[in-house]
């Protein structure tokens, strides 16, 4: 029985679930409180610090939808949004003026019993839209487009000598005629009888309407209308193939034939050409440059609804140049051609929107099986403009096809495409090359249930999206397979899958940090971290481990390489940030380590002279690394001193069992006898290793930082030093739990370890 050794190159991979003998030797049994990276190893997580405590908070935050505002790198703001209530508060924590515009424009958040699920929001510039999902769409049925009253033309296009004009009028069961015959070539003096604005003149004077008519002469133009808007038809022929002479009322088969004079407002149907493969569509003659020069444009048919009720549509919140915000109907585009048939409200008329979202300079969103986007750089507009061409910057609405019911839930941009989230299904919008109505396409891309309480996130080419197990939640990453040319979303929980507790409400992640996080509605006061590295197309990482503040976590949104948390700790609301760059404490102490004390706050002579929160448990360290008594603050300060002060948080780690493996297969016939455990440290002042045997009392060893002989230990200092620390275990490996534990505002960090033993087989192999 000879002494033996094994070691473990790292710990940085984070809790696993799996039997001890399937594990990786650099997964642990319990990973709390810490930050494992590839290039540090396995430390104690940043401490978070305090920015403010948010005033006038509603009282029902737990609640409450909360969207970060990041309008560039150096200014963001934070929305809360409860039922009928909005709050922005800066990077501060400075609650800002907010304004409703109207004043009833903040109903639109009213009647909210879960704001956290019942809103979306999507920020463009200094424009924050806010969808309400419980509000159906509906149209504006007060405001319709303007009625035109029973109204016709004659036009006198062209005049000849020796030709027959008849116009007729029916009407009440009547028929009024007027007619005209011009004159023959035989005399010079007739050619201004053959004239369009004379023979009109002549046919004008001959037509004797009953009362309630209205005549109007234009030029060779004759404008009629009937002023009580009853119906009345008319014709108009010549002895010319009826091509001299033509009328128009309601409809006409030909644009190239209205008169290029007439009637302002005159309006006209135009049976639109099946060769052209066109639609019917209105005209009206308008003076659209207010020059008097009349053209026909098109228009909407008369009498129709042109726009949305938009107390029902997406709101705006708008950060206005003074700093202050407006909250107001965002200001959508009427329809201003076609009719119901030929440009139709968008498909989300009469239903809820679930999701907003802004993809290749469109807005788009989500309605039950549809998607629907706006035209391309007009953000407000979901009509066509002309219904006489479809135009590739014309709106989109279209829907998924699928053989089962897919209500889409939530959109994101992804890789040029969009990528659709249904309970179910996961589909993909794409176009070949320009994103238009004729070319878009909508996918099944993956089959994969998922429960999308929170919105599904991207970070660089993955987007993760959760699921539900049970009391529990998984998390999947979807990404493109490029050499296979295959969708595929990856479930990166498979060897933890009961360790999020709860279903998922909020998922941030951070390309920069190769990191994800994770809340849930059960256990608000842990952050669920999932640590990432790639090393091309192998994952050299998978690391997930928890976080755990000392009150709820509402919301968490990473900023480059802070993240900033709205923590409730007993009745307040705090906004704090967690940096895991360099830690701003470090350049303060005297021997450049962090503090690391949660809801930390930096107290100078000239800054701060208080602690801004009441809490218990506080500890206060002086710059030279020695804690003081509060009662001693004011004395410290006076002598110009930095003191932090902030609330001490545990961390912890726990070895997974070790087990003999003979080329990666365990060995499950013999004992292995742990003899030491050794553990390799780097910038380290404090922390402790616990031994506690099956059915016995815990031993602990600590770490205070201070190695005999060390140039490090020096007194009067708080000494921060690298190295390897030993502890004895004496104890059968499956019987025995090894963990490392620093609650402490020292820093610990360890990059791996390794154990001496004894294994005894009771057999040999063959």
């Amino acid at each position: 029985m000879a002494l033996i050794s094994a070691s473990i190159p790292n710990l940085i991979n984070g809790v696993s679930q799996q039997p001890a003998s399937l594990r990786l030797n650099t997964q642990a049994e319990l990973q709390e409180n810490g930050l494992s990276t590839v290039v540090n190893g396995l430390e104690k997580r940043p401490a978070t610090q305090h920015i403010a405590t948010l005033a006038n908070v509603p009282s029902s935050i737990d609640s409450a939808f909360i969207h970060t505002i990041r309008r560039d790198e150096a200014e963001s703001y934070t929305m809360i949004i409860t039922s009928g209530v909005l709050k922005v508060y800066d990077a501060a924590g400075v609650e800002q003026t907010v304004t409703s515009t109207p004043a009833t424009a903040i109903n639109y958040l009213s009647g909210l019993t879960d704001p956290s699920t019942e809103i979306s929001a999507t920020t463009i510039a200094d424009y924050t839209f806010i969808v309400n999902k419980t509000k159906v769409v509906a149209k504006d049925t007060s405001n319709l487009t303007p009625s035109r009253p029973s109204e016709a033309m004659f036009y006198c296009k062209q005049g000849d000598y020796k030709t027959d004009f008849t116009i007729k009028v029916a009407y009440g069961g009547q028929t009024y005629t007027s007619t005209k015959q011009t004159l023959d070539s035989s005399n010079a003096a007739n050619q201004s009888d053959v004239r369009t604005n004379k023979i009109m003149f002549d046919l004008d004077a001959g037509l004797n309407l009953p009362a309630g008519f209205t005549k109007q002469r234009l030029d060779n133009v004759l404008y009629i209308k009937r002023d009580d808007g009853a119906a009345f038809d008319v014709s108009a022929t010549d002895s010319r193939g009826d091509t001299f002479l033509l009328a128009f009322k309601g409809q006409t088969a030909d644009f190239k034939k209205l008169p290029p004079k007439g009637k302002e407002g005159f309006l006209i149907e135009v049976v639109g050409d099946n060769n052209k493969n066109q639609d019917d569509y209105y005209v009206q003659f308008q003076d659209p440059d207010g020059n008097g020069q009349l053209v026909w444009k098109e228009v909407t048919k008369p009498s129709i609804e042109k726009q949305f009720d938009n107390t029902t549509m997406p709101h705006q919140l708008i950060r206005n140049a003074n700093g202050t915000f407006t909250f107001q109907p965002a200001t959508w585009n009427e329809r201003k051609a076609g009719d119901d048939d030929t440009n139709p409200f968008p498909s989300f008329v009469g239903y809820k929107l679930n999701d907003l979202f802004f993809h290749r300079n469109r807005l788009g969103v989500l309605s039950e099986e549809n998607v629907i986007m706006s035209e391309v750089g007009s953000y407000f507009n979901f009509f066509q403009n002309t219904v006489l061409t479809l135009v590739d910057s014309a709106p989109i609405d279209v829907a998924v096809s699928n053989n089962q019911v897919s209500i889409l839930k939530h959109a994101v941009p992804f890789s040029e495409q969009l990528l659709l989230f249904s309970d179910l299904t996961q589909f993909k919008l794409s176009a070949v090359d320009l994103l238009a109505p004729d070319t878009v396409s909508i996918d099944v891309t993956t089959q994969f249930e998922a429960s999308l309480r929170a919105k599904p996130v991207g970070a660089g080419k993955y987007v993760f999206f959760p699921t539900k197990r049970g009391n529990f939640s998984g998390v999947r990453e979807y990404f493109v397979d490029v050499e296979a040319e295959t969708n595929d979303a990856a479930d990166i929980t498979s060897h933890v899958p009961d360790y999020v507790s709860g279903e998922v409400i909020k998922l941030s992640a951070s390309s920069n940090e190769d990191m994800l996080a994770c809340l849930t509605a059960t256990n608000k006061s842990t952050v669920y971290v999932y640590k990432y590295y790639w090393g091309g197309q192998e994952k050299l990482q998978s690391s997930w481990s928890s976080w755990v503040f000392g009150g709820d976590v509402l919301n968490l949104d990473f900023n480059k390489s802070e993240i900033f948390m709205i923590i409730k700790r007993g009745s307040s609301v705090c906004l704090e940030k967690l940096d895991l760059s360099v830690d701003t404490s470090v350049s303060v102490m005297d021997n450049n380590h962090p503090v690391l004390l949660d809801r930390r706050v930096k107290l100078t002579t000239g800054g701060t002279t208080s602690l801004p929160y009441t809490d218990s448990t506080t500890i206060y360290v002086r710059q030279d690394g020695q804690t003081i008594a509060s009662s001693d603050l004011a004395a410290t300060l006076a002598d110009n001193k930095v003191v932090y002060a902030g609330i001490p948080y545990t961390f912890k780690y726990k070895f997974s069992e070790q087990v003999m493996k003979n080329n990666d297969q365990p060995i499950t016939i013999g004992r292995l006898q742990l003899r030491n455990w050794n553990i390799v440290y780097n910038d380290s002042g404090f922390f402790r290793a616990k031994v506690t045997p099956l059915r016995r009392s815990t031993n602990t060893t600590t770490f205070t930082g201070r190695n005999l002989g060390s140039i490090n230990n020096l007194i009067g200092t708080v000494s921060i030093d690298s190295g390897t620390f030993t502890f004895p275990i004496l104890s059968n490996s499956s019987n025995v739990d090894i963990e490392l534990e620093n609650d402490s505002f020292l820093p610990s960090t360890f990059q791996s370890a390794e154990w001496e033993g004894f294994y005894h087989e009771r057999s040999r192999r063959i």
